[in-house]
C-alpha cells in the first residue's frame, strides 16, 4: 500500500507541475512565516523573490514553538520560480551566524484552485478540484428510495434538534463525498458526534466509559454536535458542528499554537466546527480564524480537503524544493533551524497536523 500510495503522489507531482503555463485562479496568494524557534533566538531575515527582496522579518522568540499568527506576511508574486532568504540567526546562548538559502518554488495551484473560486457553489468547486486532482470521490448523494433531499434533511434537523448550516445543507443534499476510507456523512444517517463515539467508535461496547474520559464541557458539547465527516485512519476521528458556538477563552486546541488568547464568539446561532479524534479525544481542535473566532461553515468545509487531500500532495520531493499554493491566500511557512547555518522552510497549509489554517 505504501510503495503504491509513494507511486500515485509522484505521478500526481507530475501532472501538478509540468509545464509553464502558470496556474489560474483568482485569489492573491499571501505568505506568512510562523518562526519556530526557542526563547531567546532571533532571526533578521530578508526574503527575496526570484532574487529581487520583497520583504524582510525581524523576529525575537518570547515563547517556544509555533503559532498560529505569522511574524512576517507578504504577497506571493506571480510565477515565482525561486524564493531566498538571507540573513542572521541568534542563538539562545547569543551566538550569531550569517546564512543563505534558496529553494525552487512548485505551485500546487494547479489543482488546489477550484477550492477558493468563491463566486461557484461549494459542490461545484469540489466537483472540479476531485476531477483535477484525482484525490477525492464525488457522487450523486445518497437518499431512502421515494424521498427527496429536502425532506430528509428536515426528518435529520427534527432528530437531532437543530437547523444545519446552508452551505452543510447543499452539500449533503447534492452528493456522496469520499477521500480514501473517509466520507461525509449521508443526510439520513446524521447523528451527535457522542452518537458517532459510542457507536462506529466502539466507546458502546465497553471500551471506556467517556462520562470518566471526558471533561462535562466536551462531553455536552459532543452530546449537541451533528459529526457530518468520519474520518477513518489511525483510529476514528470527525468534523464536526457545534450550534452552540465556543465560550470565550476555551482552549482551541490547535497544536504548536502558543500563548493563544483563546477562542472569542462570533455570530449568534452559527456555532463552531472543530475536529475530535480518538487520540485525544478530551480535546476537540476548534477551526478559528485569525482573531480566534470561529470558521465560516464553507471555510470548516473546506477544511475538509486541505486536511485530507492536499495534504497527501503537500510533501517536496527534495531539501532544495518549496512548496506555496498561489491560490490559498494564507500560505503558512515554518521557519527552524535544523543547525545554526541551515533554516528550514516548510509549508504547513495543508499538514494533517499544523494546518492552522
Amino acid at each position: 500500500m505504501a510503495a503504491l500510495l509513494s507511486s500515485y503522489i509522484g505521478n500526481l507531482f507530475s501532472r501538478v507541475f509540468a509545464g509553464d503555463a502558470p496556474p489560474q485562479h483568482a485569489t492573491k496568494g499571501r505568505a506568512g512565516i510562523h518562526p519556530w524557534l526557542q526563547v531567546g533566538e532571533r532571526v533578521n531575515v530578508d526574503v527575496l523573490a526570484d532574487g529581487k527582496a520583497i520583504a524582510r522579518l525581524e523576529h525575537t522568540a518570547t515563547v517556544p514553538g509555533l503559532k498560529k499568527l505569522p511574524s512576517l506576511v507578504f504577497e506571493l508574486p506571480e510565477n515565482l520560480r525561486r524564493l531566498e532568504l538571507r540573513g542572521s540567526h541568534v542563538d539562545a546562548q547569543g551566538k550569531a551566524t550569517s546564512f543563505k538559502r534558496r529553494w525552487s518554488v512548485l505551485d500546487m495551484a494547479r489543482i488546489s484552485h477550484p477550492l477558493y473560486d468563491t463566486a461557484r457553489p461549494l459542490v461545484e468547486r469540489i466537483r472540479a478540484f476531485a476531477e483535477l486532482s484525482g484525490l477525492v470521490e464525488v457522487g450523486d448523494a445518497h437518499l431512502p428510495a421515494g424521498t427527496s433531499a429536502e425532506a430528509v434533511l428536515l426528518e435529520a434537523e427534527a432528530r437531532l434538534g437543530t437547523t444545519l448550516p446552508s452551505p452543510l445543507r447543499a452539500l449533503l443534499a447534492e452528493a456522496d463525498i469520499r477521500i480514501d476510507n473517509s466520507y461525509f456523512v449521508q443526510p439520513h444517517r446524521l447523528q451527535t458526534a457522542e452518537g458517532l463515539l459510542l457507536g462506529p467508535g466502539g466507546y458502546g461496547d465497553g471500551n471506556g466509559d467517556l462520562g470518566v474520559l471526558l471533561p462535562h464541557s466536551v462531553l455536552a458539547r459532543y452530546r449537541r454536535s451533528v459529526a457530518v465527516f468520519v474520518e477513518i485512519g489511525d483510529g476514528l476521528g470527525a468534523l464536526a458542528w457545534d450550534p452552540q458556538g465556543v465560550v470565550p477563552g476555551e482552549p482551541p486546541n490547535a497544536p504548536g499554537d502558543q500563548d493563544n488568547p483563546g477562542a472569542r464568539p462570533a455570530t449568534p446561532n452559527e456555532g463552531v466546527w472543530y475536529w475530535l479524534h480518538q487520540e485525544h479525544i478530551a480535546e476537540p481542535a476548534l477551526l478559528l480564524d485569525d482573531g480566534y473566532q470561529p470558521q465560516t461553515a464553507e471555510a470548516a468545509l473546506t477544511h475538509v480537503f486541505k486536511r485530507l487531500a492536499l495534504s497527501q500532495a503537500a510533501s517536496p520531493e527534495s531539501e532544495e524544493q518549496l512548496l506555496v499554493d498561489t491560490a490559498h491566500p494564507r500560505n503558512l511557512l515554518q521557519l527552524h533551524f535544523d543547525e545554526p547555518r541551515k533554516p528550514r522552510l516548510r509549508f504547513r497549509s495543508y499538514d494533517h497536523h499544523y494546518s492552522l489554517y
